[in-house]
């Protein structure tokens, strides 16, 4: 699914309700957001960085984000403050944010949890997030795991409002709840991925035990890649009701085969999976793709601490937190279609021309 249009991305951001009382509010939300926007694809990676990236915008920039016009004489044009950018983000309803990048069509969705750890103080936990995400990494959905809650008990927030008929959701371990099962099938209609593991003893044994060795093997996949060569292998095999757990209809096994190819030394690792897909529904080669794919939201939360520098983030206040992480996931879509061999590749291309590029990845003209 590509990125938003230009276009489409402004109607979008135009749309939203602004946080702020009328009373006093200089700067339209849309100029805002987009100076945000604009600043974290030139690297910007907190607040501070943001509002002095706008405080620096020449004035041709400032005409493209669409800032206000201080001095009509002149045509001259002023960035929203600092303190501007902070309290909307901080106020913004987050959903608004989030949904900017959601396709209209889902397939396939991945759910995983993600600690900011830069919002921890010595008295407050640090902020904990839920994420939905699609295989090309586009955010589906986002809400905070509030204090005394986990995952599980915010899976279904995360997953509520989300047209999910005939997608199929892949979750990690944590996930493999019965009542999350029915609740996926059930009442959201959508089918389920759900690695198995030993939170879930009496599943994993009765999964592990399965007759693995007579199952054909109808998928591998090799890979050379970090010094190492890798080979995965996937079977999958009818449950025909040899588990209760909800709707399970086959067991996945994925067989991980490593070698160092700098010593030689090999090592192997099996995961194993649930799901409520038929046969007819999905075949090895597939189902071993949406348990490999899942690995992939793993994946993207490195690319945002180490290039974005989500976990050196301290915001924790009101809804900061889950607004710099929807821009975040944002700014990856389209720094993502610069074509640059890897994402600090398209960072540095942009912040060579802080004021101009950023503006014309995001399309404004």
């Amino acid at each position: 699914m590509p990125a938003p249009a230009p276009a489409d991305l402004v109607c979008k951001l135009a749309a939203l309700d602004d946080p702020r009382s009328p009373r006093g509010r200089r700067h339209n939300l849309v100029s805002v957001l987009l100076c945000a926007l604009a600043a974290m694809v030139a690297g910007a990676r907190c607040l501070r960085a943001i509002g002095q990236w706008a405080d620096a915008a020449p004035q041709h920039t400032l005409v493209r984000l669409g800032c206000r016009i201080t001095c009509p004489a002149l045509g001259a044009r002023t960035a929203p403050s600092p303190a501007t950018i902070r309290r909307v983000l901080l106020a913004l309803a987050p959903d608004a944010l989030t949904a900017l990048t959601r396709p209209e069509i889902l397939e396939i969705v991945a759910v995983d949890g993600k600690t900011l750890r830069g919002s921890a103080t010595r008295a407050d936990p640090a902020v904990h997030l839920l994420t939905a995400l699609t295989p090309d990494r586009h955010l589906v959905a986002q809400v905070p795991v509030r204090a005394g809650t986990s995952e599980i008990d915010t899976l279904a927030a995360l997953l509520r409002g989300v047209d999910l008929a005939g997608v199929v959701v892949t979750a990690d371990a944590l996930h493999t709840q019965t009542d999350t099962a029915t609740h996926l099938v059930e009442e959201l209609h959508a089918h389920y991925v759900l690695t198995v593991k030993r939170n879930q003893k009496t599943l994993f044994e009765q999964v592990k035990t399965l007759p693995w060795a007579q199952a054909p093997t109808l998928g591998a996949t090799r890979d050379r890649s970090h010094g190492r060569a890798e080979t995965r292998t996937v079977k999958a095999i009818d449950l025909a009701g040899r588990t209760g757990f909800p709707h399970a209809v086959q067991a996945v096994r994925v067989r991980r085969h490593v070698r160092d190819l700098r010593t030689g030394q090999v090592s192997w690792t099996c995961a194993y999976a649930v799901t409520s897909l038929e046969v007819g529904q999905a075949d090895t080669a597939r189902i071993g793709a949406l348990v490999r794919g899942h690995w992939n939201i793993k994946a993207w939360h490195h690319v945002k601490d180490v290039s974005l520098g989500e976990d050196a983030c301290k915001v924790r206040s009101g809804y900061g937190p889950d607004n710099l992480a929807a821009l975040r996931a944002l700014a990856l879509v389209f720094l993502g279609r610069l074509g640059q061999d890897t994402l600090p590749d398209a960072i540095r291309w942009v912040s060579y021309e802080a004021f101009t590029r950023p503006l014309d990845v995001i399309g404004l003209r």
